[in-house]
């Protein structure tokens, strides 16, 4: 994941996962299992960003969050 403003929270089907490292420089690594995923990113009680991806067994797939996008 990449992209998603410092200190937003990150939620990946609906548990949160943590915090994010920083805007738009270092991309962030999360480990999940082979399937369909929500990630969501929130600013305070507000969902800034939200997408649905699905990751293959062993496959890495980038999430980049895109600022101004509506949920």
């Amino acid at each position: 994941m990449t992209g998603a403003p410092a200190g937003s929270t990150v939620l990946i089907d609906g548990v949160q996962t943590g915090q994010a490292a920083s805007h738009n420089s270092h991309s962030q690594v999360l480990n999940v299992a082979a399937g369909a995923h929500k990630v969501e990113i929130s600013t305070g009680d507000r969902i800034v960003y939200r997408e649905d991806t699905y990751v293959g067994l062993g496959e890495r797939t980038v999430v980049i969050v895109k600022s101004g996008s509506s949920p």
